[in-house]
C-alpha cells in the first residue's frame, strides 16, 4: 500500500487510478503572493509571498469590521456583525495542499453577482489588513467608519477617504482596499497606481504610507492574489483626522468585549475567553485588557491607551494563541478548508 500525506485535495478519481491511501495531514500556513508597486525604496519588496494561519485571516476580518460596537445603542448583537465576517472563511474559502494556495469553494463561485462583490470586498479587507501587518509592522489597523461612527465624527461631504488605518512604527498608514473575484485588469492597476492621497495628515502628521490594496483571484490558477500601491500625491479634496489615542484604543478592543459577552466563557489563567458555539471559533482578550476596556467604556476614558501599553509591556507569558495586542481569535477549520469542492484549473498546482 502506497501512503501520501497530501490530504483531500486529491480527487476520488486519482486514488482509483493510482490506488493510493490518504493521510489527512495539511500544512499549517496558509500562502498569498503579491506584488507591490511605487512604494519608497527599501520600504517592501516589489514581490513576495505573505504566509499566514486561518486565526490570522480570522483576526484581520474581525477588527476591520465596521459595526462600531456602541452598547447603549445597539447592544451585544453588534458582535454579530463580526462572527458573520469570519464565517465567511470557513463558507467560501479553501486552502490547496500542494502550496498551501488559497482559493474559493464550488459555493463562492455560485453566489450572485452582490454576494461576490461582498465576499470580495471582506477578503480585499482582511488581506490589506495581514499585508500593511506583515511588512508594514502596522499596529491597531481599523475601518475609519468604525472609528467615526462610534464618536459621532463627521469628515464631511468628501467621500474620497481611504477604508482602513493604523499606526506603524515609522507614522501612520492609511490603506484603501479593494477585493476582486477575477485578476486586476490594467485599468483597475493604473487606476491605483495613479489615485491620489485622500488623507493629508494624522494629528498633523502626513501618512507614512497611502497605499491601495488589491485582493484578486487569478483567471488562470483561481489562486489569491494580492496587488498593493502606494500613491504619492495628494487629492484635491484630502481630509485631516484628528484621532485620539484613548478613543482609537477603545474603538479597537470593544469588539473583542461584545464577541466574549455572547460566547460561552472558557476557563484560561489570564484571558478571559469564550466560544462561539459549534462555529469553531474562540475570541479572548487579556483579562487585565478587558477590565480597562469596561472601565473605559463606562467614563474612564482618560489615560486608556498608556494603561494598555502598559499591561501589553508587563505581559510576560508565552502563548501560541494570544496576539502582541492582547487579543486572540482561534479557529477549528481545518477540515472546512480543507474539503475538495473548489474549481480544478488546467494549471499545475505548483504554480
Amino acid at each position: 500500500m502506497i501512503e501520501l500525506r497530501y490530504g483531500s485535495s486529491l480527487s476520488w478519481h486519482s486514488l482509483l487510478v493510482y490506488g493510493v491511501t490518504v493521510v489527512y495531514d495539511p500544512p499549517p500556513d496558509m500562502n498569498v503572493r503579491y506584488h507591490a508597486e511605487a512604494f519608497p525604496p527599501g520600504t517592501v519588496l516589489n514581490s513576495g509571498q505573505l504566509t499566514f494561519n486561518a486565526d490570522d485571516l480570522a483576526h484581520a476580518l474581525f477588527v476591520t469590521g465596521r459595526a462600531p460596537g456602541d452598547r447603549a445603542r445597539y447592544g451585544v448583537v453588534s458582535a454579530y456583525e463580526w462572527v458573520h465576517r469570519t464565517s465567511l472563511i470557513p463558507a467560501y474559502v479553501r486552502r490547496t495542499f500542494r502550496g498551501a494556495r488559497l482559493t474559493r469553494s464550488n459555493l463562492a463561485l455560485e453566489l450572485d453577482r452582490s454576494e461576490k462583490t461582498a465576499l470580495s470586498y471582506a477578503l480585499g479587507q482582511a488581506m490589506t489588513a495581514i499585508f500593511c501587518e506583515w511588512e508594514l509592522a502596522t499596529a491597531y489597523l481599523m475601518h475609519v467608519d468604525r472609528y467615526a461612527n462610534h464618536f459621532g465624527i463627521n469628515f464631511g461631504a468628501t467621500q474620497q477617504r481611504s477604508d482602513l488605518f493604523g499606526l506603524a512604527p515609522s507614522g501612520w498608514v492609511v490603506a484603501e482596499a479593494k477585493g476582486r473575484s477575477s485578476g486586476v485588469g490594467s485599468d483597475l492597476r493604473e487606476k491605483m497606481v495613479a489615485q491620489k492621497r485622500s488623507v493629508s495628515d494624522i494629528n498633523g502628521q502626513r501618512p507614512w504610507i497611502a497605499l491601495g490594496c488589491v485582493a484578486h483571484f487569478s483567471p488562470t490558477t483561481g489562486y489569491m492574489q494580492l496587488s498593493a500601491f502606494d500613491p504619492e500625491e495628494e487629492d484635491v479634496e484630502t481630509i485631516s483626522l484628528q484621532i485620539s489615542m484613548d478613543r482609537l484604543t477603545l474603538a479597537y478592543y470593544l469588539p473583542f468585549v461584545r464577541a466574549i459577552e455572547i460566547g460561552d466563557e472558557e476557563e484560561h489563567p489570564s484571558v478571559d475567553m469564550a466560544s462561539l458555539g459549534p462555529l469553531g471559533l474562540r475570541v479572548g482578550l487579556l483579562a487585565q485588557l478587558r477590565l480597562r476596556v469596561r472601565s473605559a467604556e463606562l467614563g474612564e476614558l482618560q489615560g486608556l491607551h498608556e494603561d494598555v501599553t502598559n499591561i501589553l509591556s508587563e505581559w510576560s507569558e508565552t502563548s501560541d494563541q494570544v496576539r502582541t495586542d492582547g487579543t486572540m481569535v482561534a479557529t477549528s477549520w481545518t477540515e472546512a478548508m480543507s474539503i475538495d469542492d473548489w474549481k480544478t484549473f488546467l494549471t499545475s498546482d505548483y504554480e
